[in-house]
């Protein structure tokens, strides 16, 4: 019979694997939205980015549809907790995929360009608002999001929108972003034509530049304190339960 331990342990497996999966498919179609407006120099460029994931982005999104509702079978108090603290966030996240679909559906109904160019910054922040704000919900988590339970156990978030914009979750935010602007930089390369090939590779390289940045700079810090003394490493790491803190 399968303990407690081994259940969670498989959960979070499964959740993991879908996140994961998530990131990996749906990727790259968030950087190609980001970054085609940019790339591409003409409406007959910008069609051909667009066209590398127009027949598959909508089925990579049933990873994150997974994902939520593994969350919510598996421990619907986490969950209860996590979209309620996060509620605006996530909002302005559907916000940006409902403007993806409605890009992609629209745009090649008119012609005139004001049109066109509108739909392209509909597809430009449907692709790079949700890329920034995963890292900045992920970050949160990591730190910790103060909440507590009410008398009828409804989490309660004491917290403000703003107070999840902090430091660390927008620098999560930054690393979210540029790695899927390279990820879909890196797809681009590989199935458009010269010039654009060269265009995606020369933002791809940027995306991963800036990507390095922070993750050195994590690393070095956490090097720092490991010299300082191996005591002050251990309190640097944050067990994997205090993904949510709750309040006094």
């Amino acid at each position: 019979m399968l303990t407690y331990e081994t259940l969670r342990f498989i959960w979070w497996l499964i959740l993991g694997v879908l996140l994961m999966g998530f990131a990996v498919t749906d990727g790259f179609d968030l950087g190609v939205c980001a970054i085609f407006k940019f790339v591409g120099r003409d409406d007959d460029e910008r069609r051909a980015l667009l066209e590398t994931v127009e027949p598959v982005w909508e089925g990579n999104q049933v990873w994150f549809i997974l994902g939520g509702g593994a969350a919510f079978a598996a421990w619907p108090l986490l969950y209860a907790a996590s979209f309620s603290s996060l509620y605006l966030a996530m909002f302005v996240v559907l916000v940006g995929f409902i403007l993806r679909p409605v890009g992609f559906a629209f745009r090649g109904k008119i012609t005139d360009l004001r049109w066109r160019g509108a739909c392209d910054w509909a597809l430009l922040v449907g692709g790079a608002v949700p890329a920034l704000l995963f890292g900045v919900a992920f970050g949160n988590l990591f730190v910790g999001i103060p909440f507590h339970f009410d008398s009828m156990m409804r989490p309660m978030y004491t917290g403000g929108f703003f107070n999840l914009l902090n430091p660390y979750a927008l620098l999560c935010g930054v690393v979210s972003l540029s790695m899927l602007l390279m990820h879909g930089a890196v797809y681009a390369s590989f199935k458009v034509d010269e010039p654009l090939s060269a265009r995606a590779a020369v933002v791809g390289k940027v995306a991963a530049l800036v990507l390095s940045l922070p993750l050195l700079a994590r690393g070095f810090g956490s090097a720092s304190k490991t010299d300082a003394g191996s005591h002050r490493c251990w309190r640097t790491v944050r067990p994997p339960t205090r993904c949510l803190k709750p309040s006094s």
